[in-house]
């Protein structure tokens, strides 16, 4: 990784914040258009309908709850609104929830992450949390078995957690969790219930490079924070001993498991990149990416939660004043500090790595009929 340091005065750039917004909308209502296009046509839509009353749900909560905001703070509403870009955390939100989530549920979670998130830090720009997660986080922690009778099967994350470990170790176990779901290609298009947004996985890549593209978001995020975990994952699949699938080594499919499951490309491309959580300067946000990446694999593999993504996010959020001080000085000085962080977070990652990998026991077919057979007596 190649760090690039100027010194002022700096050329101020093209993007303005609004045009950021606005792109960034734009590819975010792509992914929702996406999703209430798959469960219109692959189930029915009612599904579809519920797509669309979630999100208005979310926005509508949004828009009520900053324009009281605005009127405490004798703002004019119309301004405020317009200026907030609450629109981008309501959709946000709405794309990070599975179909299954009641109405009721989202609004709550959004008045939480607008009201606690954002708000209270004194709105746009001021926030510690990604306001989005915080609400994502609420409905894990308050409304996780309150759902629809609509969707409600296990998604790809919950049962690689819940039955493989994160580590199907043989070709049978992975043709078993395969078989759940579709086969990888069903993985990579999203083809299966899940979270509204987070399984279309080529879909959300194909944004993020437009949107790298047109310097809406920092391609570094994205870049080292996938780039990490499938690093990462390799010497997990090479130190626990995985096996081939079919002629593919398990340095290659177990880090493609973990790229095409849960939110990982999501949160890599719309949410660690948010301007206002992450460190300003570039190097900063390449620690800031390489850190969510080594705890969304360490809790993934060893904590009792079916995806990591979300927690990294929030947990990095709270080392972003750090990262910051830290990298703040004479132009020389940060350089070297930046490369001596690299190396850290290198080496912190390779150490997860090998733990989780000899900490946590593989799951073959054996295992998992024993697994069954055992919930079944139970």
């Amino acid at each position: 990784m190649k760090f690039n340091f100027h010194v002022s005065p700096n050329i101020k750039g093209k993007q303005t914040t609004q045009s950021i917004m606005r792109d960034l909308t734009i590819g975010l209502l792509v992914v929702f258009i996406a999703s209430v296009i798959y469960y219109g046509t692959c189930w029915s839509m009612t599904y579809a309908l519920q797509c669309i009353l979630l999100l208005a749900s979310s926005l509508v909560t949004t828009f009520v709850c900053e324009a009281v905001f605005a009127k405490v703070m004798k703002k004019e509403i119309k301004s405020y609104l317009k200026n907030s870009f609450g629109w981008v955390t309501a959709i946000i939100l709405t794309l990070m929830v599975p179909i299954s989530t009641r109405i009721y549920a989202l609004v709550i979670a959004t008045a939480f992450s607008i009201i606690f998130g954002k708000l209270l830090f004194g709105g746009f720009g001021q926030n510690i949390f990604n306001p989005a997660a915080v609400g994502r986080a609420t409905i894990f922690a308050a409304f996780a078995g309150m759902t629809t009778n609509l969707v409600t099967s296990a998604t790809p994350t919950t049962v690689l957690a819940s039955t493989y470990h994160w580590l199907p170790g043989s070709a049978q176990a992975l043709d078993a969790f395969l078989a759940e779901f579709g086969g990888f290609s069903s993985l990579a298009l999203g083809l299966y219930p899940g979270a509204l947004g987070e399984t279309f996985t080529i879909l959300i890549l194909i944004i993020g490079i437009v949107l790298i593209i047109r310097d809406v978001i920092d391609w570094r995020v994205p870049v080292v924070y996938l780039t990490t975990i499938v690093v990462m994952s390799a010497i997990v699949a090479l130190f626990a001993g995985l096996e081939s699938y079919h002629g593919i080594p398990a340095i290659i499919w177990y880090p493609l498991i973990q790229i095409l499951t849960g939110g990982v490309v999501f949160g890599g491309v719309f949410m660690l990149t948010d301007p206002v959580t992450s460190p300003t300067s570039a190097s900063g946000r390449t620690l800031f990416a390489m850190g969510a990446a080594i705890l969304t694999v360490l809790i993934r593999l060893c904590a009792n939660l079916p995806e990591g993504c979300l927690y990294s996010i929030l947990l990095m959020n709270m080392f972003t004043p750090l990262i910051e001080s830290l990298l703040d000085g004479k132009q020389l000085e940060i350089k070297k500090k930046a490369i001596k962080g690299f190396i850290c977070f290198a080496i912190l990652g390779l150490a997860v790595s090998i733990f989780a990998a000899t900490s946590v026991e593989s799951v073959s077919t054996t295992m998992k009929n024993e697994i069954n057979v055992q919930e079944e007596n139970i």
